[in-house]
């Protein structure tokens, strides 16, 4: 098995790189700020000669990803006629294509190996002589080593504490991941989407309807397809749910005689067996193979809704305009999960509660269900349409 995906699939191997990333990056990050003097305070309105824009968020996470890309938007309506580059990462670049971005720099997992690579890849963006570099995240110590280093004329991001670290900072704090986009982009004076952004091909969506076709084993010439509900099993570390508990939801799903299609994530293989095997039987679902994020993407489009913790997918629907259920088992998940009307969010609830929800939805109650509020402890229960107030994001995440 190679090193990464051993480190990606085992928790503790996962939790130690974690640690010692983190500590490599505050060495960098005070050595930085000894290093480079604060950057002098500037307006959006005072930026003369604005002709190359470096976005930078190079984070492998896809729903990091996704969360920023109305800021690739809002700063092409300020800068009509300015070169808009990307550092994204090679996982999740195929997210942001059809984005009005001129080209993609892009940072590969290997480099966690082969730091060297790092240092190819700084010494060619500081040839690029940016005007501006935006660091997305207020909170990615990654994103701040690059936007001092690459030797832009400005830099933008969010403020943070006392100490200057951007010419142009948005001052202010979010409870939620999808407004700190919005509060990120304020200094612009432009509109700003605050939820994520996706764009499929005609292309796309027909490969999707084709495979949506092949897992129900259907041949009609219907352009809608069939009716289901997507079941994404995966998520990081302490927001997954065990394998119980996803073998209990396709029990009742069949008992209740809904459709539906799992989908399992790259660091979720080791259940595939035991869920397979549960579906060998099944009626009413299907397992959805690995695909590529985009074709992942497009057949999640076209289903009714989807059940999920917090997760990638979960964001990809949001983009999508797909219906969510997030199942929050921590409280920090409720900074980041959709909040549409049509979404709903279950705190660690019942299988019972699961069905109910679903029920709702495809019965098109969803929108106007009751809604439970917050118990004494200030922890969201089980029903929960509008979330108890996250902490403070301060504009990162």
């Amino acid at each position: 098995m190679h090193l990464l995906t051993l480190i990606r699939t085992n928790y503790y191997l996962k939790i130690m790189a974690r640690f010692l990333e983190k500590r490599m990056k505050r060495f960098l990050l005070g050595g930085i700020r000894y290093i480079v003097k604060a950057p002098a305070p500037e307006t959006i309105n005072n930026l003369v000669g604005i002709e190359k824009i470096l976005i930078i968020r190079p984070n492998f996470r896809l729903g990091n990803a996704l969360i920023s890309t109305p800021v690739i938007d809002a700063f092409r309506e300020r800068f009509p006629s300015a070169r808009i580059d990307y550092l994204a990462t090679d996982k999740t670049w195929p997210l942001l294509q059809q984005r009005p971005v001129d080209h993609f720099h892009l940072l590969s997992r290997t480099a966690i190996l082969r730091p060297w690579q790092c240092v190819t890849l700084l010494r060619r963006l500081r040839a690029k002589r940016y005007d501006l570099a935006v660091q997305v995240s207020g909170g990615s110590t990654s994103g701040f080593i690059v936007t001092r280093l690459i030797g832009a004329r400005y830099s933008m991001g969010s403020g943070k504490g006392h100490q200057r670290w951007y010419n142009i900072e948005a001052e202010g704090k979010s409870s939620h991941a999808y407004d700190a986009i919005v509060n990120l982009t304020r200094p612009l004076d432009v509109a700003c989407h605050n939820r994520p952004l996706l764009q499929l091909t005609d292309q796309e969506r027909y490969q999707a309807m084709t495979k949506i076709r092949q897992l129900f084993s259907l041949h009609s010439d219907h352009s809608s397809g069939p009716i289901f509900i997507a079941i994404f099993v995966g998520g990081h570390q302490n927001k997954r749910w065990p394998l119980a508990f996803w073998l209990m939801l396709i029990d009742a799903m069949e008992a209740c005689k809904i459709r539906y299609v799992v989908f399992l994530g790259p660091e979720e293989f080791r259940l595939l067996a035991p869920i397979e095997q549960r579906l060998m039987s099944s009626l009413y679902g299907s397992l959805c193979p690995p695909l590529p994020i985009r074709h992942f993407a497009a057949v999640l489009g076209r289903a009714r809704l989807l059940v999920t913790p917090d997760s990638g997918p979960m964001h990809l629907a949001a983009a999508l305009d797909v219906a969510t259920i997030s199942l929050v088992r921590q409280k920090k998940s409720l900074a980041f999960v959709p909040r549409e009307a049509y979404d709903t969010i279950l705190w660690r609830p019942e299988i019972s509660t699961v069905i109910d929800a679903i029920s709702a939805n495809l019965d098109g109650q969803n929108a106007t269900a009751p809604v439970q509020l917050a118990s004494a402890t200030n922890q969201p229960t089980q029903w929960v349409r509008t979330p108890p107030r996250a902490a403070p994001l301060h504009s990162s995440y």
